[in-house]
């Protein structure tokens, strides 16, 4: 499957965001998965956080410890795709990058309840 060629949409609460993926074997794993409904959770105050049905592939794929607001990231301790809303920095945990969702969505989910329902799926052109 060619990343480049899919764009995904994030709905939270009914809102939509798009988001641009990167092209790596984690983010090829997750569109196999699409469409997706998950409830995503706040935590620590910088992120939300929804465990994924099944765990995508880390092996080979850059990892991180510093997390960006507007980025999704993939953490394989708890098969949980996040959402970003703050910067985090969580050494000694590791993080893959698996895209960045637009901007808006930082105001959006610092403002929302705990607990919010969040719709993955892949837009078709």
């Amino acid at each position: 499957m060619n990343v480049m060629s899919k764009s995904i949409r994030l709905t939270i609460d009914g809102k939509e965001f798009s988001v641009s993926l990167k092209d790596n074997q984690t983010v090829n794993d997750i569109l196999k998965m699409l469409p997706l409904e998950l409830t995503l959770q706040r935590y620590a105050e910088h992120e939300y956080y929804g465990k994924l049905p099944q765990k995508p592939s880390i092996k080979g794929v850059l990892m991180t410890s510093s997390a960006c607001a507007g980025g999704i990231y993939y953490y394989d301790g708890w098969s949980a795709f996040t959402v970003l809303y703050g910067d985090a920095y969580i050494a000694p945990y590791e993080v893959v990058h698996i895209g960045d969702v637009e901007p808006t969505v930082i105001e959006f989910l610092k403002n929302s309840d705990t607990h919010v329902s969040a719709k993955i799926e892949i837009i078709n052109h």
